[in-house]
């Protein structure tokens, strides 16, 4: 990934998951985050998130200012600037964004909406 497309990093903080760490739970933060391990839950992070290539994130909310995925993410992603889903990425769930970038060799799955009864 070219340094273009990362997120400039806040002043305020920067929140790194490392590799080999697997939380679960649910992550409120005003700042931005970057997953090298693994995250099972809920996110809400104001600012941006990066999932790196050996990074993976499970999640049923996933709320961001915007989002760089280079490795594996299952979720409802909002993003209020965009997303970005590099090559080798693999993407499974649904996205809500102004701006949707996926490189050539990214995994793309849309989740289909839930039926409507009735």
């Amino acid at each position: 990934m070219s340094a273009g497309r990362e997120p400039r990093e806040p002043a305020a903080g920067h929140t790194v998951i490392g590799r080999g760490t697997v939380l679960e739970g649910v992550l409120k933060m005003e700042h931005s985050l970057r997953i090298e391990g693994t995250v099972k839950g809920e996110l809400v992070a104001s600012s941006s998130l990066v999932v790196s290539p050996q990074g993976e994130l499970e999640a049923g909310l996933i709320e961001v200012g915007e989002a760089v995925i280079s490795g594996r993410v299952t979720g409802k992603l909002r993003a209020r600037v965009r997303v970005y889903v590099s090559a080798g990425a693999v993407f499974h769930g649904s996205v809500e964004t102004p701006q949707l970038v996926i490189e050539e060799g990214a995994v793309f799955v849309q989740a289909s909406p839930p039926a409507r009864s009735g």
